[in-house]
């Protein structure tokens, strides 16, 4: 076993090989307790020695204590190391550096604090105006994000009001919608379902499919039954209602199904795969369906007589 003591006094050693290889020993040791002999190494002359410091810090550092050394040359590796250790008021200080890197490290580690989220949200750099888009539940801030000058922290301000169902006014949701950014603009549908109305209807009138799917699947859970966003979507997009009538069989669903179906004004395909969604059961209008079999399309013709044909065959 190594002599973790004796090999730590070698570090200093005039001889370069002997330090060089008290270097290589106590690294594979991987005991922490090497760390306090590196210090030291962080001002060496040598590069080799301050890099392999810096190294065991990566290493072994794991206290605000063995973050202290650091702070006179090497904020930027003490910033990082925050990601794994507490230490607020290190954070707090490193907050001020001009190197936007450090600040970055900084703000991550102390996410949590809302108190501070208004603070990042006014940095000149996008990495630390980010970690309040990501982490702030503030509406008006998330709000004010969402109108930054920088594509990833609106899309990271975006998908954080997504996720915690905040209530953002429909202006501002408007702008969002504006973005030339497909994947941004999907997420501002997501919450345009909710927030329903002229944002809702001017989400599905985007024809990028990024943002109709996203539309579809917010639908799909969120919205139970049939209801007003449901009656606006299928006037201007049916095809997303198509999906999300897929499974659903309840009175209010059958009744705008079967008026979908008899809209003569709608794609045929859509018409014919709402007719489709019936196959295999047993509580269908077979007066309505007959009429559907004279239809003047072939698509809904067809789909009406394969459905009659399949009632025939489950009646025995």
């Amino acid at each position: 076993m190594t002599n973790i003591d004796g090999e730590i006094s070698r570090l200093y050693n005039k001889d370069v090989k002997i330090r060089r290889r008290a270097v290589r020993l106590l690294f594979e040791e991987n005991n922490p307790r090497a760390l306090s002999g590196f210090v030291k190494l962080l001002e060496d002359s040598d590069f080799w020695f301050r890099n392999k410091s810096l190294d065991a810090h990566r290493k072994w550092a794991d206290s605000a204590d063995d973050l202290l050394p650091l702070l006179d040359n090497h904020k930027r590796l003490a910033a990082e190391l925050l990601q794994r250790i507490e230490a607020p008021e290190i954070a707090m200080s490193l907050l001020e550096e001009d190197d936007y890197i450090t600040r970055g490290f900084a703000a991550q580690s102390l996410a949590k604090h809302e108190n501070l989220h208004p603070k990042f949200a006014e940095d000149e750099h996008h990495s630390v105006r980010i970690v309040a888009a990501e982490n702030s539940v503030d509406e008006d801030l998330i709000s004010s994000l969402i109108e930054d000058k920088h594509s990833s922290v609106r899309r990271m301000a975006i998908s954080n009001a997504a996720k915690n169902k905040l209530k953002l006014s429909p202006k501002t949701l408007e702008k969002g919608l504006l973005s030339s950014d497909p994947a941004l603009r999907s997420l501002v549908a997501s919450l345009a379902v909710t927030s329903g109305g002229d944002v809702l209807e001017r989400a599905c009138k985007d024809i990028n499919p990024k943002v109709r799917k996203s539309i579809a699947e917010t639908l799909r859970l969120e919205v139970t039954e049939v209801d007003e966003r449901i009656d606006l979507i299928a006037s201007i997009n049916p095809e997303i209602i198509l999906r999300w009538l897929r499974s659903r069989y309840d009175p209010k669903s059958s009744a705008l199904r079967w008026n979908m179906i008899e809209n003569t004004s709608l794609n045929s395909r859509i018409r014919s795969k709402l007719i489709e969604q019936m196959d295999g059961r047993s509580d269908v209008d077979r007066q309505r369906l007959a009429i559907l079999s004279e239809d003047d399309t072939i698509l809904v013709k067809v789909a009406a007589d394969n459905l009659s044909a399949s009632l025939d065959e489950l009646e025995g």
